[in-house]
């Protein structure tokens, strides 16, 4: 017999949140707002970390080159929160079917 894997701790909690969603499409556009909040909060924080590097005399060339993995992670973030946006739209959708 074959053993399971163990899910990780943030898999589950995007597992119960994915099934919350499903279920309360409140719970949905709550968690897409944060996410949306916390990507724009990266995205400035991202923006001032390639400032910063670029005008390093040592890190420069190398963040012209590389400059767009600072941008990933907001990217990233702001992908979930369009995930759960359109996870709470459906929901509302069969919510309020006239």
């Amino acid at each position: 017999m074959g053993r399971r894997k163990r899910k990780s701790m943030s898999e589950d909690v995007f597992d119960v949140l994915s099934f919350l969603t499903d279920m309360f499409w409140q719970i949905g556009a709550v968690v897409g707002a944060v996410l949306m909040f916390v990507s724009f909060w990266t995205a400035d924080w991202a923006v001032d970390q390639y400032i910063r590097a670029s005008t390093s005399p040592y890190l420069g060339q190398s963040v012209h080159i590389f400059g767009w993995i600072y941008f990933l992670l907001p990217l990233m973030i702001a992908a979930f929160a369009i995930f759960f946006g359109v996870k709470s739209y459906q929901s509302f959708c069969r919510e309020h079917r006239f």
